[in-house]
């Protein structure tokens, strides 16, 4: 059974893992992404070399966005510049919190 613990909270970005099986949790308005710690690693890593103005385009409601794949390319994230902003810190931490857990481990 999964113990689940929140590493971090940002707004609607929410990060999490299960102290057993290790999966992580980004969950973010309505979707629930699953990650192995590695694969979580890496999606991190892809999100840190972006940048909001590099890749971010005007939506039809007029907002601008920046669009970023998940690992199933069928399922993308779209973020404001707020969201975007959550969503990269709230990994940043998640991730030292992980590191922090493994200590103890």
């Amino acid at each position: 059974m999964c113990d689940i613990r929140t590493l971090c909270r940002k707004n609607q970005a929410h990060i999490s893992h299960c102290a057993n099986c290790q999966t992580v949790y980004i969950w973010h308005n309505n979707l629930v992404l699953n990650f192995t710690p590695q694969d979580f690693q890496l999606f991190y890593e892809t999100l840190e070399h972006q940048h909001f103005h590099d890749c971010s385009m005007i939506f039809p409601d007029g907002e601008e966005r920046v669009v970023v794949h998940s690992p199933c390319r069928d399922i993308s994230f779209t973020f404001t510049q707020p969201e975007w902003r959550d969503m990269k810190d709230a990994m940043s931490e998640a991730i030292l919190l992980q590191q922090v857990y493994e200590l103890i481990r």
